[in-house]
């Protein structure tokens, strides 16, 4: 068990090597963070979604578990076949 949540943090650090910037990944990066917000009512504070070659990360804060996983099946529906990890804090 502490090894899948020694595994999980790792997969939450920054990814180092993003995508070279291209209008497609601006695109989905703008597209996730469009349907989170409307679909959690803008309930995930600091935002931000992460595109990289190895798939897409979700960070930010929010207020319950429950607008966590909104978020996650928010950006589900727009990923595509992007492997897809989130990050994003309840506190």
């Amino acid at each position: 068990m502490e090894e899948l949540l020694a595994t999980e943090a790792l997969t939450c650090q920054p990814e180092s090597e993003l995508l070279e910037t291209s209008e497609e990944v601006k695109k989905l990066a703008v597209l996730i963070e469009r349907a989170i917000d409307r679909l959690t009512n803008r309930g995930v504070r600091d935002l931000k979604v992460e595109v990289s070659r190895h798939g897409i990360l979700l960070r930010g804060r929010c207020h319950s578990y429950y607008v966590k996983q909104l978020a996650q099946h928010a950006a589900m529906s727009v990923r595509g076949g992007h492997r897809l990890v989130n990050c994003i804090e309840v506190c």
